[in-house]
């Protein structure tokens, strides 16, 4: 799976938006900004801050 379909920020209106509590591990966190080849560095609670991001633990679907 490719990052960067869909940005953290920049929409119109709020959207619903859950953040991985497994971030929270890392000192930097890396967020696509809609593009693959656009990514911005940010900490896990600045990132939370910025969308509005419900913490939440998100488990990997089976293949």
């Amino acid at each position: 799976m490719a990052i960067g379909g869909v940005a953290p920020v920049g929409h119109p209106g709020l959207i619903r938006t859950v953040v991985d509590t497994d971030l929270a591990r890392f000192d930097a966190v890396w967020a696509a900004a809609g593009h693959s080849h656009a990514v911005f560095r940010t900490t896990y609670a600045d990132l939370l801050a910025l969308t509005r991001g419900a913490p939440t633990a998100v488990t990997p679907s089976a293949p």
